[in-house]
């Protein structure tokens, strides 16, 4: 063994000729959309290049239509995209409910860190420590911005309702979470070789409600201004004729594979205690991880939705234990145990540990998000314990998050962000009934609603016709 440092056979391969360019894609079915109306944004995207998904994100203008003041929840414009689907010819790719609710309450917290919060505050009009979130205190320290930093400042402050002020607008840029054009896609996406039939990016706009909080009752918003702002890389045809090799050596099909969320929602009446079997008709190959947020939708009397960040808020449901039961087993073998009771938070560390484990490793230096002792599992999820909007000059409120999971891999993450394909559940092959045990150690006053997002390896195959065809 030679040493790198005195191995001059080991040098850099010779490069391959290419070049990076941006290209905004727009909607086919309109300019400007209505949450209350016509709310489905339909983006095809095609081109001879390879997609660098990593490096592209979808920008519109928010035009707060509402007639109120608004303060945007912490997922920002993620928070608007109530589904997302990737569709190509008559295939759907990808399909996600209550996307806005997977990456404001459970993939924003626990992944992204305080920096990445700074940077928010930018692309998402969120607040960064005391700083003004946007709208006319946005472009520099007015007095407005002053007197908000005479609070208190936690790592996640609410908006103020005058974000986003009545009849302005704001400037969005998020990226995509998905197994094929999302963030975390590896490989560059062969546009080239689609040739049948463009992408399709679909997004369906969420209820006004749901977005944020406001002064009073508002009507619906609106966006325009809409593109996916793509990075696409251009490669000589030494490159493609590659491609059509690797394709026809792998049986006229090139395979690439993605992580994608499947969601699907359980209830909780009312009073009830002891066990809660939550079904979860997956039938995938590989389950990797199983992520859940419980809170009430109850709004009546006083805490009326407006006043209310219900988006990423969740409550730890006066939990003793929980587990995900596959066919007659149970993951873990020993449940989880929490103990949760009224306020009690000194139950967290478990569940902590455990939600660590599906994106991670329970010893990473680089800890859990935005998750800390102000904001995590602080109280059961009732209506009352949803957090509203912080007043310039006053004292910072944090949002208040719940985000709680199982991993059910066997090997775990390859600590580069890689998964293996081969170790999650499979529930397809046996048709395995697959359910969320949750063990109730008291009663929660009003219905719990529980939202729960299966995480699972698809596969993506591209034939030599052009059409892309997934195995889940």
């Amino acid at each position: 063994m030679v040493a790198d440092s005195i191995n001059y056979t080991k040098i850099l391969p010779l490069a391959v000729e290419s070049r990076s360019r941006r290209r905004q894609f727009l909607p086919d079915n309109g300019q400007r959309f209505i949450s209350s109306g016509n709310n489905i944004i339909r983006i095809p995207i095609s081109a001879s290049s390879l997609l660098d998904t990593k490096h592209s994100y979808v920008k519109f203008t928010l035009d707060n239509t509402t007639g109120q003041g608004l303060g945007l929840d912490f997922g920002g414009g993620s928070g608007l995209i109530q589904r997302l689907r990737i569709l190509q010819g008559g295939t759907v790719c990808s399909d996600v409910q209550n996307y806005n609710k997977l990456v404001s309450a459970i993939l924003l917290p626990a992944q992204s860190d305080t920096s990445r919060t700074a940077t928010r505050s930018i692309t998402d009009g969120q607040r960064f420590l005391s700083s003004a979130a946007g709208g006319a205190a946005g472009a520099g320290l007015d007095a407005s911005t002053n007197a908000e930093i005479t609070g208190a400042s936690p790592a996640t402050p609410t908006n103020a309702h005058d974000a986003v002020p009545a009849a302005g607008n704001c400037v969005l840029c998020v990226p995509l979470v998905n197994g094929l054009l999302g963030s975390t896609q590896d490989k560059l996406v062969p546009l080239q070789l689609l040739n049948s039939s463009p992408l399709v990016i679909e997004i369906t706009l969420a209820p006004v409600l749901d977005i944020g909080t406001f002064t009073a009752a508002p009507a619906g918003y609106e966006v325009f201004n809409i593109s996916y702002v793509a990075s696409l890389v251009d490669v000589g045809p030494e490159v493609d004729q590659h491609l059509r090799q690797v394709q026809a050596l792998s049986g006229g099909r090139l395979i690439m594979n993605g992580t994608d969320y499947q969601n699907y929602v359980g209830n909780i009446t009312a009073n009830a205690t002891g066990i809660q079997s939550l079904d979860i008709p997956c039938r995938r190959k590989s389950i990797k991880d199983i992520l859940w947020v419980g809170c009430s939708n109850t709004f009546a009397g006083a805490a009326l939705q407006e006043d209310r960040y219900n988006l990423s808020f969740g409550g730890h449901m006066n939990l003793r234990e929980y587990s995900v039961k596959v066919g007659n087993t149970l993951f873990p073998p020993t449940p989880v145990d929490c103990d949760f009771q009224g306020a009690n938070g000194n139950g967290r560390s478990e569940a902590m540990e455990e939600l660590a484990k599906c994106f991670g490793q329970v010893s990473s230096v680089h800890g859990q998000g935005v998750l800390r002792r102000q904001n995590y599992l602080m109280n059961v999820g009732l209506n009352a314990g949803m957090q509203i909007e912080s007043a310039g000059g006053a004292v910072m409120r944090t949002y208040r998050f719940g985000p709680m999971g199982l991993s059910l891999e066997s090997f775990g993450p390859d600590g580069k962000g890689g998964r293996a394909i081969e170790s999650g559940v499979d529930t397809a092959s046996h048709h395995k009934p697959m359910t969320l045990q949750l063990n109730l150690l008291s009663a929660a006053t009003e219905q719990l609603i529980v939202q729960i997002y299966a995480v699972y390896d698809t596969l993506y195959y591209i034939d030599q016709v052009g059409n892309l065809r997934v195995s889940m």
